[in-house]
């Protein structure tokens, strides 16, 4: 089972998208009507769902993001550690006898040099703070939508989802329980956990990322500006600008969602052709 709806269900409501589209004054009645939840939804799934050059959300978790797990960025530093009966890294041997004297000449005492790795830099806290955004929106997704279908553009299957030859489209739940699943996973990662993740993106945490050796954090910093312009701040525009060439149906025909959906394509065709 592939988990989409069957084939009569999806020629439905492609009717009923396709018949939507076709009215010239959908987009401004749908502008009107619509509240700001449901954009604030939609925005969420298209984020997730939605197509870029790299192929999306999906790509960059399922692929990109397990990559760059297992080979943080991290950053170094030596601190200076005083032991008893014991040795850690490398000895201070001027610093141990000075302490010994003013320690009643304790001989076992020894003054270390430690290296510690530090995971907790700019470039990571961007990626801590987009994987927790990714989560959110994973949450935030209308089990209308999470039921039902998403089109992909001609050729974009191979590149994301596996699909049947000749079917532009993949079941919307499976394709976000997927996404879950690495994340969830992800998420536990020693090394993670221990990356903050900051109140607010400065262009310091871009900077780090676009300017890092690994080109990977360059792709963290594309996903967050796509989240930061369509996701935080609910609009019509930043909606039209997340729909990235798919179309989101629900499981079942039902005008809420089929109505904004062709609103949407409507919009971003009207766009792409001048």
């Amino acid at each position: 089972m592939d988990g989409l709806a069957p084939p009569q269900v999806r020629l439905e409501m492609l009717e009923l998208l396709v018949g939507h589209a076709l009215d010239p004054g959908l987009v401004a009645r749908t502008r009107q009507a619509v509240d700001r939840q449901s954009i604030a939804a939609a925005a969420a799934a298209y984020f997730l769902l939605g197509l870029d050059g790299d192929g999306g959300v999906g790509r960059f978790v399922c692929h990109t993001l397990e990559r760059l797990v297992q080979q943080l960025i991290r950053s170094t530093e030596q601190r200076r550690v005083d032991y008893r009966g014991q040795v850690r890294g490398r000895v201070l041997w001027a610093a141990t006898y000075k302490q010994r004297y003013t320690d009643d000449c304790d001989p076992t005492c020894f003054v270390c040099r430690e290296v510690y790795k530090r995971y907790d830099t700019p470039e990571n806290q961007l990626l801590k703070y987009v994987v927790e955004a990714i989560a959110d929106c994973l949450k935030a997704v209308p089990d209308e939508l999470r039921e039902g279908i998403c089109y992909l553009p001609q050729g974009a299957q191979g590149r994301l989802w596996p699909a049947k030859a000749g079917v532009p489209s993949v079941s919307t739940a499976a394709t976000l329980s997927e996404m879950e699943t690495t994340l969830h996973r992800l998420r536990r990662n020693v090394l993670l956990r221990e990356i903050e993740t900051p109140a607010r993106i400065t262009e310091q945490h871009l900077l780090r990322a676009q300017t890092a050796r690994l080109e990977e954090y360059q792709r963290v910093a594309e996903i967050y500006e796509r989240y930061r312009t369509t996701v935080p701040v609910p609009s019509w525009e930043g909606l039209v600008a997340a729909q990235g060439g798919v179309l989101l149906l629900p499981a079942r025909p039902g005008e809420r969602w089929i109505e904004l959906t062709a609103a949407v394509w409507q919009t971003a065709v009207l766009r792409a052709s001048h």
